[in-house]
């Protein structure tokens, strides 16, 4: 029920009763003072109505962008009208609504979860956010040519993989009339405490009839875009943006529109809003009911046509359809040997019948507040006639081709955007970044989008399109002989990944029992103070031993101390920080990955020379920092592998061991085991290390990337200051060639650089490396 007078229109009243009645004198702009100024050709076909209250932002009437007066109130009773906590006039279209909606709920940086098929205005405001899209797949539906909603498993699944995401959007109901589950899917982004944003461009009407589909922020969305200019009474380009929640800062998103909007926006567009607004509320449910019962008629009549169909309620329940708008009709002469983009084509060249738009099966017409008996039949009757002209020819067999997979995104949207753009031959592409949006109707999902590495599967399939003849569009050459594609030396990478770093120290040694270790912090800091000196130590308290258990050297202090490693690093990341910690010996990585494991799903990189992940069982020397990442995994002592929370840390497939020259027979086994992957030093030496890095990237599916680095990893002639030194291994131009593909490749989440013994260092190499690394870490080129 609404709160206040629907009946009123306080803009429109205030241009049409006042300013206009007034005859008030224009020293103002715009300059054709009421038409006075205005072609006679066009001030005759308009009529003056329209420019007597065609004006500027002025206190008699209000401006949007800080209303105080007519446009507030006018706001204000679209969001009664909505039953939604705050509304705004949008005058860019849903498109400038659409892209408000999205920098209002991601940073740059931030993840959003989106449809693959989404407008070009949500592609527009990721690359205006500086956003990272995941995207996910709609339900094709081979048999009718079009792609349906979103699933809410497909919903709930994504979120699992990214926990990081800041936002789920979706399209509902599309522009087939097709809607999804849509209060389940807003139940499941509010259990992950993050927003649900609906592009509701074809719905603005939907919550004013209850035989239409439940409207976006009847099922709890936080935010949606509406073009009512598209099924109710407003001008076009008029739009509303309603909020609904606190999970939305509408401060923010006023902010928002006022960086998108333009400054000189049309009062004779608004007026109509406000107008359509008052219709919608007060007579809405009437002219509803006229509109769905003319929808009904007209479709039933299309079906009865021979070759000519249009599908409806029937359709519920397939998969991602969950309810379905009448008031869409989709409409396929297929059977008469006629494309939907030759059906358009007869249609308005030979009946003057201009429908919304066409694919390659269907057209789709909309019925409206507009519409009547007289208008329907019109399409009708031509329906027809066309159908007793082309019946009995050669009908259009169904072309359902299978879309691979969605690419490696190489580069964010932003990043390709602002990338140099190369043309080349598109049947020689395979292996380049892609520069521009490829997309094939049906279904009308992209195939691959700027940013995204082209593979020859991508190449064949879209062959295979063009041999089937069917639409693909997007691209600068329209036959695509050619392609535009970004060089890798060309790519602007903005690093969005880059958070604020915080930098801790562990001067463990007792995982090691070496003595030395404990030392490398100060002789950090000593020697250089600009890089370390902002360094949060956290300090090691001896706790009461039991020094009969020889397997388990330290075991209280090493988790007492990581038990307070773990609680830092939780703190930093929660606070949005990456932390880097600095050993110390390896077992302090128990503690940094369960702070980050606590808050994040992650992969580990564990590059160390040795393996670690021995047990009590398997150890020879009983010393704890050969045991970490077993104890992540949950191999091990009980208390140290519940440490900081009960349970694993990690998942055994979700972590490579790399750069490995000495594994102990028994921990070999636990490793086989396990099922973690190894890459030994010696298959890198052979094969590569850019081969070996994307076997890694293809192997370790995760966003959140933990690097735990042992210096031993290093061939001991670059970095002799480490405790247990192995023969071989990379040389410095390797590590940082490693970390510049991975902090590319993932989001580096947080790194642990361990081992460092200056009792051992030789001309302060190790030193001056750990020290280089760092600096990269807090600032990756």
């Amino acid at each position: 029920m609404t709160k206040l007078n629907q009946n009123m229109t306080p803009l429109f009243s205030v241009l049409k009763d006042v300013y206009a009645k007034r005859e008030i004198v224009p020293f103002h702009v715009p300059g054709h003072k009421r038409g006075a100024g205005m072609d006679k050709e066009f001030f005759d076909f308009i009529g003056k109505n329209a420019f007597s209250i065609d004006v500027t932002i002025f206190k008699m009437v209000d401006g949007l962008h800080q209303p105080k007066s007519c446009i507030k109130e006018a706001q204000d009773l679209a969001a009664d009208a909505y039953g939604v906590k705050k509304s705004f006039f949008a005058v860019n279209g849903t498109s400038g609504a659409i892209q408000a909606m999205i920098m209002a709920v991601v940073k740059s940086g931030e993840k959003i979860l989106v449809p693959r098929n989404v407008h070009k205005s949500v592609t527009a405001a990721i690359i205006l956010s500086g956003a990272e899209p995941i995207y996910m797949n709609p339900e094709i539906d081979d048999d009718l040519g079009i792609a349906h909603g979103v699933k809410p498993e497909t919903v709930e699944k994504m979120l699992k993989q990214h926990s990081d995401i800041k936002a789920v959007l979706i399209i509902n109901p599309t522009y087939y009339g097709v809607a999804t589950d849509i209060k389940r899917i807003a139940d499941i982004a509010h259990s992950y405490d993050i927003p649900l944003v609906v592009d509701e461009a074809h719905g603005p009407h939907l919550h004013f009839h209850e035989d239409l589909p439940i409207s976006a922020v009847d099922a709890g969305a936080d935010i949606c875009a509406q073009s009512t200019h598209k099924i109710i009474g407003a001008l076009t380009q008029m739009s509303l943006l309603h909020v609904n929640s606190d999970r939305v800062d509408q401060n923010r998103v006023q902010q928002i529109l006022s960086l998108l909007h333009t400054t000189s926006p049309s009062y004779i567009l608004m007026a109509s809003l406000d107008c359509a607004r008052r219709q919608i509320a007060t007579e809405g449910r009437e002219l509803l009911t006229k509109s769905i019962s003319l929808a009904h008629k007209l479709r039933s009549e299309i079906n009865k046509i021979p070759g000519v169909s249009s599908f409806g309620i029937e359709i519920v329940g397939r998969e991602g359809i969950y309810a379905f708008d009448p008031t869409k009709l989709t409409i396929t002469a297929r059977d008469l040997g006629l494309t939907g983009f030759q059906l358009e084509t007869l249609l308005v060249n030979e009946y003057n019948i201009q429908v919304e738009l066409s694919d390659y099966y269907n057209v789709l017409a909309i019925i409206t507040l507009g519409d009547s008996e007289e208008s329907i039949g019109k399409l009708s009757d031509a329906l027809r006639d066309i159908s007793e002209r082309f019946f009995g020819k050669e009908e259009i067999h169904r072309k359902s081709l299978k879309m691979p997979a969605i690419p490696e995104p190489v580069l964010i949207p932003r990043e390709a955007f602002n990338s140099v753009k190369n043309k080349i031959l598109f049947a020689e592409s395979e292996g380049k970044i892609c520069g521009e949006l490829i997309m094939a109707y049906p279904p009308g999902i992209p195939i691959i989008c700027p940013g995204e590495r082209i593979t020859s599967d991508i190449i064949e399939h879209i062959k295979e399109l063009k041999d089937a003849e069917l639409h693909i569009q997007g691209m600068d050459d329209h036959e695509l002989q050619y392609i535009n594609v970004i060089e890798e030396e060309d790519a602007v990478y903005i690093y969005t990944e880059k958070m604020k770093n915080q930098l801790f120290g562990v001067p463990m040694n007792l995982g090691a029992n070496k003595t030395g270790i404990e030392f490398g912090l100060e002789a950090l800091w000593d020697n250089y103070p600009d890089v370390f000196d902002e360094m949060e130590v956290i300090e090691i308290e001896r706790q009461k031993e039991d020094f009969s258990v020889q397997n388990l050297r330290y075991k209280n202090t090493i988790l007492d101390t990581c038990e307070r490693v773990a609680h830092t690093v939780n703190l930093a990341v929660k606070d949005g920080y990456r932390p880097i910690t600095i050993g110390g010996d390896h077992s302090i990585a128990i503690g940094t990955i369960a702070g980050v494991a606590k808050e994040k799903n992650i992969g580990v990189i564990w590059m160390d020379a040795h393996g670690d992940m021995n047990t009590q069982e398997s150890t020879l020397t009983g010393n704890i920092h050969g045991m970490p990442l077993a104890l992540l995994q949950g191999l091990g002592d009980k208390d140290l592998c519940n440490c900081f929370y009960d349970g694993p840390k990690i998942k055994s497939e979700n972590i490579v061991l790399f750069g490995v020259r000495d594994l102990d027979e028994q921990e070999r086994e636990i490793i086989n085991k396990s099922g973690v992957k190894v890459v030994f030093y010696d298959e890198i030496a052979q094969r590569g290390i850019d081969v070996v890095l994307d076997e890694v990237r293809e192997y370790l599916d995760v966003d959140n990337l933990h690097i735990s680095f042992d210096i031993d990893v290093l061939n001991p002639e670059y970095a002799p200051g480490v405790s247990l030194p192995v023969r071989g291994g990379f040389a410095p131009d390797d590590i940082f060639h490693s970390f510049k593909y991975l902090f590319k490749n993932y989001t580096i989440t947080s790194v642990d650089i361990v081992e460092f013994n200056p009792i051992y260092d030789k001309n302060s190499k190790t030193m001056e490396f750990v020290k280089e690394l760092t600096e990269y870490v807090k600032n990756p080129d």
